[in-house]
């Protein structure tokens, strides 16, 4: 059974790893916001650009996480999230140095992207909702994608997967890891939600647990929802034999990850998010 840890950089950031992912090819890591110098309701090591946090330590955040993995000149790049299902492949898209990369990608609006190349660390921004990082070794190539419930349910995950595939990996040979998210117990949701979900995979049915104590309260129907759990269904229906996850909760970990259900409940308007990464060596 694969297994994961907690790692203590020495610039201060801790970060997961999973043993599905430990390559000498790879570079990954699922950061907590543990680090960085963020203030107030950021605090820690927020990575998100437009999360209304100060540019400057934004900025200098990215850099710990960058500085943490390697020492090499990499660019970590990230995505205008949407909670959609579209993705780019770098390769593709830009040609030019790294920073004209993450010029162009950073002003995207998509939920995954897939890449070849060598000298970017993919980063996915998450505060409750799964990153899942994909590595294909034997060809080189890497994805990743940000799988809320409506992004797994529109066809986030397997939209990353055939752009991989596209440039040159195998459904066979590729790895995911589904990174700390919101866990069932914690996330609460309506019948509404449910009925999407199960409408496109109906066998999604067990990921999905009454919530009695909620629906007595409210007087409505509520439910208990494994995103996780569901993440790894889809990877299945993609044909995905190996896959792990990283079974933390982001909104029981408040002092180790930031939480956007957390945050809302504590009626605050701001939040930050934890950046999950992945690079080729």
């Amino acid at each position: 059974m694969h297994s994961f840890r907690l790692h203590n950089s020495y610039t201060g950031a801790a970060y997961y790893q999973h043993d599905l992912l430990s390559s000498d090819m790879l570079i990954h890591g699922f950061f907590t916001r543990k680090g960085g110098l963020s203030k107030g309701v950021f605090s820690g090591l927020n990575a998100a650009l437009n999360s209304g946090d100060q540019i400057s330590d934004i900025n200098k955040n990215r850099q710990i996480v960058t500085q943490s993995m390697t020492h090499k000149k990499y660019q970590l790049i990230t995505l205008n999230q949407i909670h959609g299902n579209r993705v780019m492949t770098i390769d593709n898209f830009c040609t030019g140095n790294t920073d004209d990369i993450k010029k162009s990608v950073s002003s995207l609006k998509a939920d995954g992207f897939a890449t070849e190349k060598k000298d970017v660390l993919l980063g996915i921004l998450t505060a409750d909702c799964a990153p899942i990082l994909m590595a294909d070794t034997k060809a080189g190539v890497i994805g990743a994608c940000h799988a809320g419930w409506k992004g797994a349910t529109s066809g986030i995950i397997e939209n990353t997967l055939l752009a991989m595939c596209n440039i040159g990996a195998s459904r066979q040979d590729i790895c995911c890891v589904v990174g700390p998210a919101i866990a069932k117990k914690s996330y609460q949701v309506g019948h509404d939600l449910r009925n999407s979900v199960l409408e496109k995979y109906p066998s999604a049915y067990e990921f999905f647990a009454p919530d009695t104590q909620g629906s007595m309260i409210s007087g409505e129907n509520k439910f208990l929802f494994d995103l996780q759990g569901f993440c790894v269904l889809v990877l299945e229906h993609a044909q995905i034999k190996n896959h792990g996850i990283i079974n933390v909760d982001t909104y029981k970990n408040q002092d180790l990850l930031y939480s956007y259900r957390y945050i809302c409940h504590s009626r605050k308007q701001q939040y930050g998010r934890q950046v999950s990464v992945i690079g080729l060596r």
